[in-house]
């Protein structure tokens, strides 16, 4: 009975050791007009498409370590903004814009 009590809080450490590669992101555009947008997300897909300006705090899921960036190409001036879990917010400004991330270990989610 002493080894199964001393089991128990050993498994209950274990399982809270595990980190997830799951994370969530968001971003805005700033500006007006239309603009193509990137994005590429680790462990998903890359898309591009023509959006209505503005953006504002639009999600994603990140799947894996990696780096998530949005590129965003306009006439105007643009400004685009990622955040990443509770990290710092990216932003970046211009006609071509790109706001970058690197999702690793010590990324906190």
């Amino acid at each position: 009975m002493k080894k199964l009590l001393l089991l128990i809080p050993v498994l209950a450490l274990a399982a809270c050791g595990q980190k997830s590669y799951t994370y969530e992101a968001f971003y805005d555009i700033e500006g007006s007009g239309k603009a193509e947008m990137t994005l590429n997300v680790p462990g998903g897909s890359s898309q591009t498409e023509t959006v209505d300006l503005p953006v504002k705090n639009r999600a994603m899921l990140a799947n894996a370590l990696g780096k998530v960036t949005l590129k965003v190409k306009s006439d105007n001036q643009v400004t685009c903004k990622l955040r990443v879990e509770k990290e710092k917010e990216i932003s970046n400004a211009g006609k071509e814009a790109t706001c970058e991330y690197e999702i690793t270990e010590d990324t906190d989610n």
